[in-house]
């Protein structure tokens, strides 16, 4: 039992769960709650240890009685008091664990990639990873200026998505040579030309700007072509992770469509 908030474990957590500096200098990061444990169990990320207490739920604690055994994995359980004080959230689910950070690579020959350019959000740029994860998306980018893949709101809002699809933050350099070659699809409501309108078949990235500027310089400079997602009541334009949600569901429903006529 750890009960102590001076314990190199608590303290190494709070550290985690605070400061995305120290994230990239340990290449580790921490997962709160028994689904997102559950998810990277499974998916055999590499885990360092796993913190619990009294408050875990009987599906929690099957999985600690499974863990450690198999997977060489240290569970401590910890005084609920430290659970409340080390968690990111309001209602602890009683159990964390630290990851060791170590991003899925990106594949070679990507045929639909998307790329997030400045979303500084963290449940916008959560909910976009989960999306993309279900769309199928071959990975995700992640531009200079855009919040941390692996923050406490991200991953909570990502539901998984982190263990099972490459999220690389990237340099513009290594940006455009890695997409060199695919059309990219720049959301903008400016634009004349509505989404489903052009050849989303094809190999291909969707690139969504930040929530309040849109694209980013550099972003609107690797564009090959604009599109707009038409709007018929009068709001002037839609939430990131819902627009990018409605271009991949796109995507998906022209490459679903080729499919059942071939």
């Amino acid at each position: 039992m750890i009960t102590s908030a001076s314990n190199p474990k608590i303290k190494r957590v709070r550290v985690l769960q605070t400061q995305t500096r120290q994230r990239k200098k340990q290449d580790a990061f921490v997962v709160e709650g028994v689904r997102l444990v559950e998810e990277a169990v499974a998916s055999q990320w590499p885990v360092e240890f796993i913190l619990y207490d009294q408050t875990l739920s009987k599906r929690g604690k099957t999985l600690i009685e499974g863990t450690p055994a198999p997977s060489g994995v240290e569970a401590y359980e910890i005084a609920a008091g430290l659970m409340a004080e080390i968690s990111d959230t309001e209602t602890p689910q009683g159990i964390l664990a630290v990851l060791n950070l170590m991003p899925l690579p990106l594949p070679p020959s990507p045929t639909f990639v998307v790329l997030a350019d400045q979303i500084r959000d963290p449940g916008n740029l959560g909910a976009i990873l989960r999306t993309a994860e279900a769309a199928g998306a071959d990975a995700v980018v992640l531009s200079p200026g855009t919040v941390d893949a692996f923050s406490p709101k991200v991953l909570r809002a990502g539901m998984g998505a982190h263990f099972h699809l490459p999220i690389q933050h990237t340099p513009w350099h290594e940006i455009h040579a890695y997409l060199k070659g695919l059309p990219i699809f720049l959301a903008d409501s400016n634009a004349l030309i509505p989404l489903w309108e052009v050849d989303l078949v094809q190999p291909c990235a969707v690139l969504i700007g930040s929530e309040a500027f849109g694209a980013s310089p550099m972003g609107a400079q690797i564009a090959t072509q604009r599109v707009t997602i038409p709007m018929a009541g009068r709001a002037e334009s839609l939430n990131a992770a819902v627009a990018a949600g409605i271009l991949m569901a796109e995507v998906m429903r022209q490459r679903y469509s080729i499919r059942k006529e071939t």
